[in-house]
């Protein structure tokens, strides 16, 4: 794998890493509650797996 290709997956790292850690925050903090945790989990969970997916074919190819 050359460095372009690892420095794009770092960076598409760090950004998909944001909301979890966010909602993560929130739920430590008691801005939302268990319930909302799950219901953010249950929306991005779909957008992750497809971009796992994505991400190794690339690195495959």
């Amino acid at each position: 794998m050359d460095p372009v290709k690892l420095e794009l997956l770092v960076e598409l790292a760090v950004v998909l890493l944001g909301p979890p850690i966010y909602q993560y925050y929130l739920w430590r903090k008691g801005k939302t509650d268990k319930a909302g945790l799950i219901k953010t989990a249950k929306v991005f969970a779909p957008l992750y797996l497809l971009v796992f997916i994505a991400l190794v074919a690339w690195a495959r190819s």
